[in-house]
Parts: C-alpha cells; structure tokens; sequence
C-alpha cells in the first residue's frame, strides 16, 4: 500500500501530531548556482506527544543521514511505537521529491 503524505516547504510549519521526516539535498538555486548535486537525504524529529494510551513522549529526533526510503521507513515504525496518528515530510522544494519514495498529497500543507 503506497501511503500519501502530507508535506510542506515551509520551515515554520509545524505538525505537532506527527514523526516529521525532513529531506534535503540539491536544490535548483543550488545548481543553478553552480554547486555540485548531493544525493537527497533524510532526518527525522517530532515534538513532545501524549499517545493515545497516556504515554508521554519527549520532543526528541533521531538525525541522519539517512536515505529517504529508510528514514520514511524508520518514522513510520516510530509513529506506530510512540502513538502519532501520522507521519508527514518537510522539504526545501517540491521537485525534490521523488515517486519511488510514496505519493505526496495534492495541496501543500499539514492540515
């Protein structure tokens, strides 16, 4: 089953119910500038959360690199361990994103 996640480009955007999986790499100002292309990667944080079954869980991350496939992988099991409803995706840019990795909601944004 392909899961859609929701996503943002915006670094202020926060979602205070979900395993967050930051992916960075080239942008197109980069190259455009002249840097060299680096391979797409991953980290992954979430904010502090009351799971469903009282648990209390302190903001915390655990930080790459990691290849993208492994770090929506790993947030998707800490999502279940910890309890958040949902796993989402900051970005510095939409075209970053590639189609092997899930399917991106429609819209931009966490709600």
């Amino acid at each position: 089953m392909t899961r859609i996640y929701q996503w943002t480009t915006l670094d202020d955007e926060i979602a205070l119910d979900a395993i967050i999986v930051g992916i960075g790499g080239t942008s197109m100002e980069m190259l455009m500038a002249g840097l060299s292309y680096v391979e797409p990667t991953g980290s992954i944080y979430w904010s502090a959360w009351m799971g469903p079954d009282g648990q209390i869980v302190d903001a915390g991350g655990e930080m790459g690199p990691w290849l993208v496939t492994d770090a929506l992988k790993r947030a998707e099991e800490l999502r279940a361990q910890f309890g958040f409803p949902r796993v989402v995706v900051t970005m510095e840019e939409r075209g970053i994103w590639r189609d092997e990795w899930g399917t991106l909601a429609d819209r931009e944004g966490y709600d």
